[in-house]
């Protein structure tokens, strides 16, 4: 009986062995991927914050690309008053300090040309 005994307590460890490996094996996956889970969000939240201050430093150079204009286009207006025939000069006031009203939407919406006439007619054939 002993040899017997001796086979099935080495099959006994052999199982118990081919368990204990899996287990270990799928723990280390396991902390393998937790670890690339967390460098993963560390990298999405650092280009988040990255997208963020390039908008907002876009935002901030286009106002002041905006004011560097309405500069300039003042100055061209103001000079070409003294300089140019008034006949001539291609310089208006700005709208904000003309005192002119913005554009208003119409009241009543759009006509509407396809049933009738145009290029957008509506032939009748089935």
């Amino acid at each position: 009986m002993s040899l017997i005994s001796a086979i099935g307590l080495a099959v006994v460890a052999l199982v118990l062995g081919i368990v204990l490996g899996r287990l270990s094996v799928k723990s280390r996956d396991a902390g393998r991927l937790e670890q690339d889970l967390k460098k993963a969000r560390q990298e999405l939240e650092q280009y988040q914050g990255q997208i963020s201050t390039h908008f907002a430093d876009s935002a901030a150079l286009m106002e002041q690309m905006a004011e560097q204009y309405q500069t300039l286009y003042r100055h061209m207006a103001e000079q070409s008053k003294s300089l140019a025939k008034d006949s001539e000069n291609p310089f208006k006031a700005l709208p904000e300090e003309a005192g002119a009203d913005p554009v208003k939407e119409p009241d009543f919406p759009p006509r509407d040309y396809a049933g009738s006439s145009g290029l957008l007619k509506q032939s009748s054939q089935g």
